[in-house]
């Protein structure tokens, strides 16, 4: 096997791994999504039935509210940026089906010529290659942007998911008393 053939497969396994990062990366998002929804419906209805229940005259009230709104508002933002992890981006294809039909659906037998009657191999694996490394490239690209935003959907989460303590630890210090 030569050198160019395995430079070849290299590249076609670092491009079959773009898009398994891809599924796994919109898997997560989904995940996040999927985890954030709940916590905010959760948060916000037991706060809501919380924070009813409690006098108007409870000293730390404000401060139960306040994490309240900031815990939905920010489970909120979380989902908002999981949704967008899921926008429609263009990744790049070594073999893109769209190149081999003209623009009224037949087949673009000139295109089709070129690939399957190349005399020299060696030209097609040279292009070959080019197209993998310019694919995995943009792919990689893409990639890196879904990540990004999961990981600032993962933040505002996180953030939102720490004023549940917050308000637990507020209402074990300051329980409120009940009037028998």
């Amino acid at each position: 096997m030569s050198s160019k053939d395995l430079f070849l497969e290299a590249l076609k396994s670092q491009y079959d791994k773009e898009f398994e990062l891809k599924d796994a990366l919109e898997g997560k998002a989904n995940n996040l999504l999927t985890i954030a929804g709940v916590v905010s419906t959760l948060l916000f209805g037991f706060g809501t039935f919380l924070i009813s229940n409690l006098n108007a005259d409870y000293q730390p009230l404000p401060y139960l509210s306040f994490l309240l709104v900031v815990g939905v508002v920010t489970n909120i933002i979380s989902i908002l940026f999981s949704v967008m992890s899921f926008k429609i981006q263009p990744y790049s294809y070594a073999m893109a089906y769209n190149n081999f039909y003209n623009e009224d659906g037949t087949f673009n037998e000139e295109t089709i010529e070129e690939y399957r009657d190349e005399k020299d191999v060696n030209v097609f694996k040279e292009t070959i290659i080019e197209t993998y490394l310019r694919c995995i490239k943009h792919n990689d690209l893409m990639n890196n942007g879904k990540a990004l935003t999961i990981k600032i959907a993962q933040w505002f989460f996180f953030a939102g998911a720490l004023t549940i303590p917050l308000m637990i630890g507020i209402l074990l210090f300051y329980l409120p008393h009940t009037s028998s």
